[in-house]
């Protein structure tokens, strides 16, 4: 494994970390947690004009057809800034579904727009009382002899009130099989509510009330949706992964200037051995957790088994951040606990960002599947 960026490389994580630096520092995220959306328009557009959201779709679609670890550098500086972009649900999670579902008529119809970013697009799987099970969906797709009818309600939807169109997983009712319908948002009987996150960010409930969707928004044929939707997951893994280093990153280097700055009984706080071996401590994390996430996406862009690495990657760079930012808050003292200053805005993520899109106990139970049982990974 070549662990040093290419001139390329680091010639995108420097772009992104001084477009982010310059267009998004933290006082704009607090302006756009006050919005309804939650969704910092011009950023997005200026990160289109750039060509990220199509990064990892294929140049044949109009995409850049950048690897894994491409996406991964751009992730670890939009985490830097915690810049909330529908980039991993659109350009990630939903374009991974598409291409993995093996419906060509999907692929050259959604893909183009998901690369340039004038169409957003959002997935819908979690439900309430669920877990991670595609299998105990509540959510039902009744066959029509011209589409289907969608009931169900689903829970904790990104970016739902600005996205074009609704990914859903739901359940055939007839046969028990998952299967997915691409739903446009302002469809008749899709009703949408902002739900109310520790994180702040743009979550939303989506409730379906016998939405008719037509046949050619339909996965049809034999695809196997939800060995598609596990390998946008592993994709996704390394991603969230990348994000939570970069957040990790940026608020230890605050915390590390904060003790700098503040003076006890006459010398700066981080003079004494009781803070300065914390922070050591957290920087020699936050490397190892970086190390894991340019290794997974090393194997998954080298044609490598990577689902494993990429579980362990995600699982230990969440839990990672969530010890980093609680520090910050603790190096900070009492300014830490209010809202005034940046440290929460870190820490209120962290959790949050550990517990969405497959958990700790999850991923645990993921990695003793691929490495304990020894089952083939899908690459």
């Amino acid at each position: 494994m070549e662990l040093g960026l290419s001139e390329e490389q680091a010639l995108l994580q420097e772009t992104l970390r001084q477009l982010c630096e310059d267009r998004f520092p933290l006082e704009a995220l607090r302006r756009t947690e006050a919005e309804e959306d939650g969704f910092p328009r011009e950023f997005w557009d200026t990160l289109c004009e750039l060509g990220v959201p199509g990064i990892a779709i294929a140049e044949r679609f109009g995409g850049l057809g950048m690897g894994l670890l491409e996406c991964a550098l751009v992730h670890e500086q939009l985490g830097r800034f915690l810049v909330p972009t529908p980039h991993f649900v659109s350009s990630i999670l939903a374009a991974e579904v598409i291409a993995r579902s093996g419906e060509e008529s999907w692929l050259s119809l959604w893909l183009p727009g998901i690369a340039d970013g004038s169409h957003i697009m959002t997935v819908a799987t979690l439900e309430s009382g669920v877990g991670h099970d595609l299998s105990a969906m509540g959510a039902e797709l009744t066959p029509l002899d011209e589409g289907a009818r969608l009931s169900g309600t689903k829970h904790f939807v990104p970016f739902a009130s600005v996205a074009d169109d609704l990914l859903v997983l739901a359940r055939n009712p007839k046969t028990g099989a998952v299967t997915a319908a691409i739903v446009p948002r302002e469809a008749e009987g899709v009703s949408i509510r902002r739900q109310e996150s520790l994180a702040t960010e743009p979550c939303f409930e989506i409730a379906f009330d016998d939405v008719v969707v037509g046949a050619d928004r339909i996965l049809s044929g034999d695809a196997d949706i939800g060995a598609a939707w596990h390998g946008a997951m592993c994709t996704g893994l390394v991603v969230l992964a990348a994000q939570a280093v970069g957040a990790a990153q940026h608020i230890h280097e605050i915390s590390t200037a904060y003790a700098k700055e503040r003076e006890a009984f006459g010398r700066p706080i981080g003079g004494f051995q009781a803070i300065a071996h914390y922070l050591a401590d957290a920087i020699v994390e936050i490397e190892g957790c970086r190390t894991l996430v340019y290794q997974a996406a090393w194997r998954r862009d080298n044609g490598r088994a990577y689902q494993s690495a990429a579980a362990i990657a995600k699982l230990q760079a969440c839990a990672m951040f969530r010890r980093v930012s609680a520090l910050g808050i603790q190096v900070h003292g009492g300014l830490g606990y209010t809202i005034e200053a940046d440290p929460q805005l870190f820490f209120r993520r962290a959790k949050q960002w550990q517990l969405l899109n497959w958990d700790d106990a999850f991923l645990e139970e993921e990695i003793a599947r691929l490495t304990i049982d020894e089952e083939p990974e899908r690459v």
